[in-house]
C-alpha cells in the first residue's frame, strides 16, 4: 500500500512517515507479535506517523509507550481508537481523565476486589473442566468458539448477573465495538450494547446489589448520585472489556502451546509451574493497542504534536522490547516477569486483571489435565484481526 502523502499534516517531518497498520500488521496470527518486533527494530525514530486509519502517530520505543499510556496531563483517554469517532459514547472511567476519572474507578475496583474474584474460582474450575472434558473424546475442536470465548464470557456474565443466553449476541457486539475498522460501525455496536443494557440498569437502579452493574447504576460520584447516562457509559465499558480480552489472550497462548510441545510438556509434567508460567504468557502475548489524544500543541520526542491528533500505543512494543526484556520473543518458564503493559498502565490499568489471570491459569490447568497433547492441523490457516484487542478468528486443534 503506497503512502498517501496528501494526508500527512505539515507538522509531520517526512522522515517520520511510515507505512504500518497497528491494527493489522499481518493477517497471520503466527506472525502477529513478530510484526511489531520487526517494526520496532527497523524504525529509527521514537515517534512516527502513519497514514492508516485517518493518520496518526505511533510511539515506537517500549518505555515511551509505557510512560505515554499513563501521561493523562498531555494525552487524553477520551478517544481510545484510531480514528477517533466524534460521536463516541463516553464510557465512564475508561474515557475520563483524572481527577474526573477516580469516582468512576472506585466502584470498578470494588466490583473486581480480590474477595469477589476469588469467590468465582469454583465456577471457573467447573466450567473449564466441563468444557475440556466435553471435548476429549471428539479428538478435535475449534478452540475460539468452543472454549476461549465460552469460558471468560460465561464467568463475566455471572459476575454481572446477566443471562447466559445472551452470550453470543453480546460477544458479537463487543467484537464489532473493538475491531470494526469503520468508526461508524463501532459506534453502532456500542449503541447496541447500550440498548441492551438500559432495561437491566433501570431494573437495578435504587436496589442494592453486589454485582458490577448494580454498583455502577447506584454509584456515588463525588457526593452525588451517578446520572443514568454516566452509569450507562460505565457499564458499556465494563461489558466491552469483560467480554473480549481474556478470550483473545487465551487463543494466542493455545496457538503457542500447540506449536511448542516442549513448553507444553513442561506444564503437563509440572502443573505447579502454571501460575508463574501464566505471567510469562501474559507478557509474551499482549493483544491490546490503545490510543490517546494529544491534549495541547507541544513538542514531544523530537516532533511537534497538535491538539486533537491521535497516538497509538501497541502493548506489544513494551512487552517485546529487547531493552525491557532480554530475548523478548522467547517463552521462558523461569523468567522473572516484572512490569508488563498487557493490562495497561497508570490510572486506566485494567481492574479485571486478577480475574483475567485466574481464568488463564485455571483454564490451562483444567485443559492440560484432560488434553495434554494437541496440535494445529498441518494445512490449517490461523487468521487474526486487529483493533483495540487483536483476536484470532479461528484456531482448529486436534489430538
Amino acid at each position: 500500500m503506497g503512502l498517501a502523502h496528501t494526508m500527512v499534516p505539515d507538522n509531520v517531518p517526512s522522515e517520520r512517515v511510515v507505512d504500518f497498520d497497528v491494527y493489522n500488521p499481518t493477517p497471520d496470527a503466527e506472525r502477529y507479535h513478530q510484526a511489531f518486533v520487526d517494526f520496532q527494530r527497523t524504525t529509527p525514530h521514537p515517534l512516527v506517523w502513519t497514514h492508516h486509519h485517518g493518520g496518526h502517530w505511533i510511539a515506537v520505543r517500549g518505555q515511551d509507550v509505557f510512560d505515554l499510556y499513563a501521561d493523562h496531563e498531555h494525552f487524553s483517554s477520551r478517544h481510545f481508537f484510531v480514528p477517533a469517532a466524534p460521536d463516541q459514547v463516553p464510557m465512564g472511567a475508561f474515557t475520563l481523565d483524572p481527577p474526573q476519572h477516580q469516582p468512576f474507578r472506585t466502584f470498578l475496583n470494588h466490583g473486581f476486589a480480590f474477595k469477589t474474584v476469588s469467590g468465582k474460582t469454583p465456577l471457573v474450575q467447573q466450567l473449564a473442566a466441563d468444557l475440556a472434558g466435553g471435548l476429549v473424546e471428539r479428538g478435535s475442536c475449534e478452540f475460539i468458539t468452543e472454549f476461549a470465548d465460552v469460558l471468560p464470557l460465561t464467568v463475566f456474565l455471572d459476575l454481572v448477573e446477566l443471562p447466559l443466553t445472551d452470550r453470543e449476541h453480546l460477544g458479537a457486539l463487543a467484537d464489532a465495538a473493538t475491531r470494526d475498522p469503520d468508526p461508524a460501525h463501532r459506534v453502532q455496536a456500542i449503541n447496541g450494547i447500550a440498548a441492551y443494557l438500559q432495561p437491566h440498569l433501570a431494573a437495578r437502579k435504587g436496589k442494592p446489589g453486589e454485582d458490577l452493574l448494580s454498583r455502577a447504576v447506584n454509584a456515588d460520584i463525588g457526593g452525588r448520585p451517578i446520572t443514568d447516562a454516566e452509569a450507562l457509559g460505565a457499564c458499556i465499558h465494563i461489558l466491552g472489556a469483560g467480554l473480549d480480552t481474556v478470550s483473545s489472550l487465551f487463543s494466542f497462548v493455545m496457538l503457542f502451546l500447540a506449536r511448542h510441545p516442549e513448553h507444553r510438556r513442561a506444564l503437563v509434567d509440572h502443573p505447579e509451574l502454571i501460575p508463574t508460567a501464566a505471567m510469562e504468557l501474559i507478557r509474551r502475548f499482549p493483544v491490546v493497542t490503545m490510543a490517546r489524544q494529544v491534549r495541547m500543541d507541544m513538542d514531544y520526542l523530537g516532533v511537534r504534536l497538535r491538539a486533537g491528533q491521535m497516538v497509538a500505543l501497541p502493548s506489544a512494543l513494551y512487552n517485546l522490547d529487547e531493552t525491557i526484556y532480554e530475548r523478548p520473543m522467547d517463552v521462558d518458564w523461569n523468567r522473572k516477569v516484572g512490569k508488563v503493559l498487557t493490562f495497561g498502565n497508570g490510572p486506566h490499568r485494567c481492574p479485571g486483571q486478577v480475574l483475567g489471570r485466574n481464568e488463564l491459569v485455571i483454564g490451562l490447568q483444567e485443559w492440560l489435565q484432560r488434553i495434554p497433547d494437541f496440535s494445529v492441523p498441518v494445512d490449517a490457516r490461523v487468521p487474526v484481526i486487529g483493533g483495540t484487542v487483536a483476536k484470532i478468528l479461528e484456531l482448529p486443534l486436534v489430538w
